[in-house]
């Protein structure tokens, strides 16, 4: 890869996070005006401002409601689907049709085609997933054996993307 081609990679990826993972965390932040956005648990409202804030001021108990949805689990849920997206609009990988893989692409280096599943933080993968993730990548082996693709290609390249 030419450092144009990275330049270029790098311009696309501040479009596209101005213009959609800002915009949607924006757009999901507003929808927070209304206490019907919120499933209040009235005890732990009240501890979680007493202890984040030193008391339990409705002042607080807003803030503790609001500020884990503006900078923890609203833009960490959708992260990982709008780096699926990414991938496709900024990079040259494509949606995969294939159950269990996010998204397919053509690598750089050798040529050869990939199937990857993306995981989106430093705690995506658990014990359990790693039996999923082994029976999505079994699953394309055997079709792709089923299909004859491995008379073709006798490798077929599953990999885990972490970001």
């Amino acid at each position: 890869m030419t450092e144009l081609q990275r330049q270029e990679i790098l311009n696309k990826a501040k479009v596209f996070f101005r213009d959609t993972i800002a915009v949607n965390h924006v757009k999901n932040t507003v929808k927070l005006e209304s206490l019907k956005e919120f499933n209040i648990n009235p005890f732990l409202e009240k501890y979680l401002a007493n202890f984040a804030f030193g008391s339990g001021t409705p002042e607080n108990i807003a803030k503790a409601l609001i500020f884990p949805r503006v900078i923890g689990t609203s833009i960490s849920t959708s992260f990982g689907t709008n780096m699926q997206n990414f991938c496709s609009e900024v990079l040259s990988g494509y949606a995969s049709l294939t159950s269990g893989i996010d998204i397919e692409f053509k690598d750089e280096i050798d040529g050869r085609r990939k199937f990857c599943q993306i995981k989106s933080g430093p705690d995506t993968i658990n014990k359990d997933d790693v039996v999923t993730i082994i029976n999505h990548f079994d699953t394309i082996r055997n079709l792709a054996r089923q299909n004859r693709q491995t008379d073709i290609n006798p490798t077929i390249d599953c990999i885990v993307g972490v970001l």
